[in-house]
């Protein structure tokens, strides 16, 4: 009897302090939250378990809608403390309650001062549209019969519902372009601002890569967090993922670019962004159920091209320092990137034009700097883009105080004129296999003048005289005929550049009355047989003819070698 009498008191004991704790809903006080609970209302579960609720989800499956809520748990005492064992339930809009499921690795327990975050979910077999209104916990008594239940927490879910792909995109509440915006829910120190969208085609179909411009606004240094992107159209929701390496790591203060890759079909428009943030529910040990929530919408301006520029570039200045995106990690501040000269030839016969650029490198630092391995690429009068390609280059390394010179050639239509041509130099290597810009600007073609100074940077070279003569050589299969090319230079150097055994060469063709190449030397701007001032004697001895020719035409060019072969450029013709 007297054990009977306790017992009983002790219920009606529980059943008070339960009866205390609906009053619990009152949200807690954010001073004694960590930074991340701060970024939504902060409610008291019991004592010292303060509750925020991080995703809420409202999906269609395969197997049925999901309906699912991720939920942060602080420990604000100081010993441990049991997670309530509390059934956790969803409300929709309707008045239909859901129990939801604990996932199979929530935390039991919360350590002092610690934040947990438990995951909850249940499948349910129904296909119509509703929305969810609110979470609650329910201290349920299953030894009491019948049933006994008290609801000790309830929060309000409707602004945190996620519907998945089927989601309206609200483009009044979506953020314009260009601003900045927070993810609270993972940290509240980093901004992020989209700062360029790039549309590039590749084999597997078409590709949009999001540029985003991350700064750490905080005192502490931070990763960032693994959130992705995905695009939409009025009918579709395409997932995206981010590029680069696996961990970013930012000072207070330090600003980073960070890409994200969002593959769509072809001339698929995107009209809008969301910031998408991974959640997690394991059903049991061997089956996890991965899902993205919705957060923040972007509005994608109008005026994205495959180029990724969507502002007018500005003119460039031939020789002039290149100005390179600040947040760019290839090309190294130390290192001053120019175009000293772009060129286009157009040779007969060929069905189109070669555009050559050559690029200074200069580097400005007291130490050896490796050579930048940019990519380059030509966007014509038309709007098409032509990517270059570089010479082949056997220099790795900057002199500290020198400059370097490379060439890149482009194979355009033979409708191009070269004027009002916009210049990208673009990173392959940190996002590869994508290019991303790093320095955008317009230009055109150089107007080649026909006259005695020919430009063979870092060289100029003025023809003085020349002479062609012809000659009878005897060999194993009779008499052939030779001629004899003397060319009468003064060679000048501009800068002091460094160059090597892959620098251009002067190419030298003798062409017939009938536009047949009869034979063709390489000289060279190095090496013991290099060109020097004075008179020069290049000799064409293999001839593709069999008789003398009169009169001939002599080309001079600028050509480099390049892994898909020689590029050319010419620079002067000479008729007899």
């Amino acid at each position: 009897m007297k054990r009977s009498w306790i017992r009983n008191f002790t219920k009606v004991a529980i059943g008070a302090a339960l009866l205390l704790s609906v009053k619990a809903p009152l949200i807690a006080s954010a001073e004694d939250v960590p930074a991340i609970l701060k970024a939504a209302d902060v409610y008291q579960l019991s004592t010292t378990i303060k509750a925020q609720v991080k995703s809420v989800l409202n999906e269609k499956a395969a197997d049925g809608t999901r309906i699912g809520a991720v939920v942060r748990l602080f420990n604000s005492g100081t010993t441990v403390t049991r997670v309530p064992d509390y059934e956790v339930r969803m409300k929709t809009e309707g008045g239909v309650e859901y129990t939801l499921r604990p996932s199979t690795v929530n935390a039991a327990a919360i350590q002092p001062r610690e934040t947990v975050e438990l995951s909850y979910m249940i499948v349910v077999d129904r296909a119509d549209d509703f929305s969810l209104r609110e979470l609650s916990w329910a201290d349920v008594d299953e030894f009491e019969y019948p049933r006994k239940e008290s609801i000790v927490l309830t929060i309000p879910v409707s602004s945190l519902e996620w519907k998945g792909a089927q989601a309206s995109a609200d483009m009044t509440a979506a953020r314009k372009w260009g601003e900045p915006f927070k993810i609270p829910v993972l940290s509240s120190a980093l901004e992020y601002t989209p700062v360029n969208v790039i549309r590039q085609n590749t084999q597997q179909g078409l590709v949009n890569i999001v540029v985003l411009l991350v700064e750490n606004k905080g005192s502490m240094k931070e990763t960032l967090p693994g959130f992705t992107i995905s695009g939409k159209t009025d009918k579709k929701m395409y997932s995206g993922s981010r590029l680069g390496q696996d961990s970013v790591s930012l000072d207070p203060g330090e600003k980073q670019l960070v890409y994200y890759a969002i593959p769509t079909e072809n001339n698929v428009d995107l009209t809008s962004l969301t910031v998408m943030t991974p959640e997690l529910f394991a059903e049991s040990i061997q089956t996890n159920i991965n899902y993205t929530v919705g957060r923040i919408s972007i509005q994608l301006p109008a005026n994205i091209n495959l180029s990724g520029v969507m502002e007018q570039p500005e003119p460039y200045q031939t020789g002039k320092p290149i100005k390179f995106d600040p947040y760019n990690k290839l090309i190294r501040p130390e290192v001053n990137v120019s175009l000293v000269e772009l060129h286009m030839h157009k040779a007969e016969g060929d069905g189109y034009k070669t555009v050559i650029a050559k690029y200074k490198l200069e580097n400005r630092s007291e130490n050896p700097l490796p050579v930048p391995g940019f990519t380059a690429e030509l966007t014509g009068s038309d709007g098409h883009n032509y990517l270059g390609t570089r010479q082949s280059t056997a220099v790795q390394t900057l002199v500290p105080n020198l400059s370097y010179v490379i060439s890149y050639s482009f194979n355009v239509p033979d409708s191009e004129s070269g004027d009002r041509m916009i210049m990208k130099m673009m990173d392959s290597q940190s996002v590869a296999p994508y290019n991303v810009p790093i320095a955008v600007f317009q230009t055109s073609v150089q107007k080649e003048v026909d006259d005695q100074a020919l430009p063979f940077y870092p060289f100029t070279v003025k023809l003085l005289d020349w002479s062609l003569g012809s000659s009878l050589l005897p060999s194993s299969s009779g008499l052939t005929y030779a001629y004899k090319l003397r060319l009468n230079l003064d060679i000048a150097r501009l800068d002091n550049v460094v160059i090597d055994q892959n620098f251009s060469k002067m190419k030298v063709e003798i062409i017939d009355s009938q536009g047949r190449v009869l034979g063709a030397e390489s000289t060279s701007f190095t090496g013991v047989s290099r060109l020097t001032s004075g008179w020069q004697t290049i000799n064409f001895n293999s001839l593709r003819t069999e008789q003398f020719e009169y009169p001939l035409t002599v080309c001079l060019y600028e050509s480099i070698d390049t892994p898909f072969g020689e590029a050319k450029r010419l620079v002067k013709t000479l008729k007899q």
